[in-house]
């Protein structure tokens, strides 16, 4: 049986070798070029651009959502208000284009293009125009149907997969969001200049869904650290930094080794706000904090409706409920 195994891994060896060898001409950089293209709209194969790729933020471009234009060209007058929804499939491929509004005061010299997203990869073909209004637009050549704004990098043709960043001067990451298939995909973070965390916030497909986390941006020590004289275990720490790093002090490296360990010994940053959305309308619970930790309000959200509100005193630590009605 061992033999077997054996015999088996090795075929399979020789095999992916000369599959290697064959399709991408023992080139790793064809290889990796292959499996980007092949995994660039999935989050969880492994090494796919969504998980490893980070870019600048200088580059990057918005394209907005995709829709129909009716150009008329006549010379002397010119038809309006022509509007074409698309019918798309499940998998959002353009199958039919509906007039919702069919204009007037067209003439026969009309053309339609599909404008925003990655509109040249449609076609349009003849333009129906009854009496000037517009019954009808053939459609040639068919793709994905854009609904939202996309986001692209430099000069490339298809949405932005990976890591978007902006940082300081100083090297410190200011804002990191991630995007799959140029939407808001997963986090949205910010920090300020010495790496502590603003606000952390989740997407899905360009969709506030998940956990949206406000800090105050003050160290808080904990309890059971003794302070002797004026130092903190926020200074401490930074005393350590400065040693260690020397000129790199304040990089986001050293930023980095100073979050963590001041974490590690105990130490936190108080939660401000505290949300939670489900596909862009408020879910769950909604609670806020003062810099010492004492809650200000509890809301609870259903779909978008608040149910529940309570309030905190922190005068007469009284507090009380009411619901909302509908």
């Amino acid at each position: 049986m061992k033999k077997l195994i054996i015999t088996f891994l090795t075929i399979c060896l020789v095999f992916i070798g000369f599959a290697f060898l064959i399709l991408f001409e023992g080139s790793f950089d064809k290889t990796f070029n292959w499996w980007s293209s092949y995994s660039r709209d999935n989050e969880g194969l492994p090494y796919s651009p969504y998980k490893i790729r980070r870019e600048d933020s200088a580059k990057i471009r918005i394209d907005e959502a995709n829709q129909v234009k009716c150009i008329d060209d006549h010379i002397f007058w010119k038809g309006k208000g022509a509007i074409a929804l698309p019918e798309i499939t499940k998998s959002g491929e353009l199958v039919k284009l509906i007039m919702k509004s069919k204009g007037n005061g067209y003439s026969e010299n009309v053309k339609a293009i599909v404008t925003g997203s990655m509109g040249n990869a449609f076609e349009l073909g003849q333009v129906q125009v009854e009496n000037g209004e517009i019954h009808g637009i053939k459609i040639v050549k068919t793709s994905i149907w854009h609904s939202s704004p996309k986001l692209f990098w430099g000069e490339e043709e298809l949405p932005f997969s990976g890591t978007i960043e902006k940082r300081f001067p100083n090297g410190q990451i200011l804002t990191q969001n991630q995007y799959l298939s140029g939407e808001m995909h997963g986090k949205s973070e910010r920090f300020n200049e010495s790496g502590i965390p603003v606000f952390s916030k989740d997407y899905k497909k360009g969709l506030k869904h998940g956990t949206h986390i406000y800090w105050f941006s003050e160290p808080m020590d904990p309890e059971s650290y003794v302070q002797i004289k004026y130092e903190t275990l926020w200074s401490k720490i930074l005393d350590k930094a400065k040693e260690k790093f020397g000129g790199e002090y304040g990089k986001e490296e050293s930023n980095k080794w100073i979050i963590q360990n001041y974490k590690l010994e105990g130490g936190s940053f108080q939660v401000r706000l505290l949300e939670h959305w489900e596909n862009n309308q408020k879910h769950g619970l909604f609670e806020g904090f003062d810099r010492f930790g004492n809650k200000t309000f509890k809301d609870e959200y259903k779909y978008g409706l608040r149910i529940k509100h309570r309030t905190f005193d922190k005068t007469k630590t009284k507090s009380f409920d009411r619901k909302v009605e509908k």
